[in-house]
């Protein structure tokens, strides 16, 4: 019986925009017999940080480059630590799979870079990068998938050298899953940290604040059934009322569609009577993903809602209502004493 090979693998990625993305890389490397080799950040100069990177570069059997919406810390040499990254890899002629999101400048705006020279940066690195081998992604939940059937098949096309399966005696692979292992805690804790504690959430759009949602449904007018788009606009405390009474306990997160979905359905009706003016229903409400991913971070990043840590294992995420989260939705519905 031929042992599996385990194989190292090196994860080059910017921070702000890709923090879950980077997180559920971790996760599922693993599973395939994959290794992250872990880079600690270096505290002491620049030349020190890029000796580590390349160590780290040339120890492993395949480079992953997770591409999102910015191009990154720009070193001394006016290139991006990422793009440095790739060309060192490539040098190496280490194999290269690029996780690329698919609409970079859909993803919120906090995400992506601040200034035309870095966005311009950013889109032609990008170009370069679209040459190599790349698969396309959007929302963080599909990176399980894609990387899964992807990175087999890179293995396959580009077999690399590889490692024995760990031995009881093999304490250096052994601490280097322990290693890995630490790293996704260390991104969970980040990840946790940005949602919460780096927003500022006087910044945020809250509250009465309004916000345009957009969404199809089948619309009923005069007998007669079309499909619709439509866009509403509500608070954030009204969105917040569709969902948050059903998520005292864990509810998947296709319970937090449906119940957007169902609050559409009746107060969207106003706006179906703009587009057609003898509509009298809706049914079949759909969100965009656009619209659907904007109300759940937002929310998440307000503190009121939060994901649990291990629920992906069973598939649909679970989401729940966080004390915050409980705490605001009894203040909007109790009943104030009258004058």
């Amino acid at each position: 019986m031929t042992a599996t090979k385990v194989y190292q693998v090196f994860l080059s990625a910017t921070y702000l925009d890709l923090i879950e993305a980077r997180r559920q890389v971790y996760e599922v490397l693993p599973e395939l017999h994959c290794l992250p080799v872990v880079f600690r950040d270096h505290d002491g100069s620049e030349r020190a940080h890029w000796q580590q990177v390349r160590a780290s570069i040339d120890a492993c059997d395949y480079v992953l480059l997770l591409l999102g919406s910015r191009y990154g810390t720009l070193t001394a040499s006016g290139v991006s630590r990422t793009h440095q990254e790739i060309v060192y890899a490539q040098h190496k002629q280490k194999p290269v799979l690029v996780l690329m999101h698919e609409n970079p400048g859909q993803r919120p705006v906090a995400w992506q870079e601040a200034t035309p020279e870095g966005r311009l940066r950013f889109q032609e690195f990008r170009a370069t990068m679209a040459r190599g081998m790349v698969v396309t992604w959007n929302e963080v939940e599909d990176l399980a998938l894609t990387l899964r059937t992807t990175m087999a098949q890179l293995i396959q096309a580009k077999p690399a050298r590889g490692l024995l399966p760990a031995l009881p005696q093999d304490e250096e692979l052994k601490d280097k899953l322990r290693q890995a292992q630490m790293r996704i805690a260390q991104l969970e804790t980040e990840r946790e940290q940005w949602l919460t504690g780096q927003v500022r959430l006087e910044s945020l759009a809250q509250g009465e604040d309004k916000v345009e949602v957009s969404y199809q449904a089948n619309v009923y007018a005069g007998g007669h059934c079309e499909i619709t788009n439509l866009r509403s606009r509500l608070s954030w405390n009204e969105l917040f009322l569709m969902i948050a009474p059903h998520l005292g306990e864990a509810q998947p997160e296709q319970l937090l569609h449906d119940r957007l979905a169902e609050g559409l359905r009746v107060a969207g009706l106003a706006d179906a009577q703009k587009v057609r003016a003898k509509a009298h229903a809706m049914t079949d409400v759909r969100l965009s993903d656009l619209s659907f991913s904007a109300i759940r971070v937002q929310l998440r990043s307000l503190g009121l809602i939060t994901r649990l840590r291990d629920s992906r294992a069973a598939g649909d995420p679970q989401w729940k209502l966080t004390a915050l989260g409980e705490q605001h939705m009894t203040r909007i519905l109790l009943v104030a004493k009258p004058a």
